[in-house]
């Protein structure tokens, strides 16, 4: 609405001031409506509402200590590639054991008394492959060979064998559980092997821990002969 244009029969100028006034308080209001305060309805919600909020977040994830401890392990097919007697140590067999990495793994093993050196060679094994490094007799050995062994002392000792169709650096699994190795720094700090060995045995010839079966993509593991025995 414009205000009206002025003549010698027109109304005075200030009811024209008034109706311009008039028509621009709609105007006016609205404007002074629009830049209100929010209602409660568009306040801040409340500590309660945001309380629920943070309710309804996903869990958290589950904690690293619940890990199966035998999945912190690596254990890897292996085959012995080149082996002699150690230079000094009677016991002792120095082994390089080809587990699927760039170079084979040298590792020493007391096997002396169990195995001549023609059957060592080119032996199908497993490999504890993320432990610490150890000097044996001035050998630097980069794991450990897994054998089962008769509880009697003095008694057997032979290999826990992959089956044939297992690929050299397959990693043994445990049906049911589910988890990647540590570094071998953390198997030493936190014990792990010390953890593991208790539980593992061989069940008619099957390798186990705590009853689970060391398992490839071709069956389980076994010992030849040992069928009731300690995993070492």
């Amino acid at each position: 609405l414009g205000v009206l244009p002025e003549t010698d029969i027109g109304p005075p100028a200030a009811p024209a001031r008034e109706t311009a006034q008039n028509a621009a308080a709609p105007q006016t209001e609205q404007k002074a409506a629009e830049t209100s305060t929010p209602n409660a309805a568009e306040a801040k919600p409340s500590g309660k509402k945001a309380k629920k909020a943070k309710k309804a977040s996903p869990p958290a994830a589950p904690a690293a200590g619940d890990q199966p401890v035998i999945t912190k392990l690596d254990m890897r097919v292996g085959q012995i590639v080149n082996v002699w007697k150690h230079e000094t140590a009677d016991r002792l067999y120095c082994e390089e054991i080809d587990i699927g990495e760039e170079t084979p793994r040298r590792i020493a093993s007391g096997l002396v008394p169990h195995y001549t050196l023609e059957e060592m060679q080119n032996r199908r094994v497993l490999v504890m492959a993320n432990l610490k490094a150890k000097n044996l007799v001035s050998f630097k050995s980069h794991g450990m060979v897994v054998c089962a062994a008769e509880d009697a002392e003095g008694g057997k000792v032979e290999f826990i064998e992959p089956p044939a169709g297992a690929a050299i650096g397959e990693r043994i699994s445990f049906p049911g559980l589910e988890g990647e190795p540590i570094s071998a720094a953390q198997m030493g700090k936190r014990k792990v092997l010390d953890a593991i060995i208790p539980d593992l045995r061989t069940v008619d010839g099957v390798a186990t821990w705590n009853g689970v079966p060391f398992t490839t993509s071709d069956g389980p593991c076994r010992a030849p002969t040992v069928s009731n025995g300690q995993i070492r």
